[in-house]
């Protein structure tokens, strides 16, 4: 006999999966066990950051800076 164990939810949401066992001739455990088994796994963390197809020109970024109106900021003209 495999382990087993109990799980709490809401009446509600037992409820629904009581009506999703019965409408697919299954047990509850089989439809929870199913639902687990379907779901989308999380993806690999990837490194944050800046992605470009070229190489970052301090000119380029000092550029971009310099237009404080980029930043809300009035311009110093």
């Amino acid at each position: 006999m495999p382990d087993e164990t109990t799980i709490t939810v809401p009446t509600r949401l037992y409820d629904r999966l009581l009506e999703l066992a019965s409408a697919r001739g299954l047990t509850v455990a089989q439809v929870v066990q199913r639902l687990v088994d379907g779901a989308p796994s999380r993806p690999k963390p990837t490194m944050g950051g800046y992605r470009s197809g070229g190489p970052l020109a301090a000119e380029e970024i000092d550029r971009e800076l310099a237009d404080r109106t980029r930043f809300g900021l009035p311009s110093d003209g």
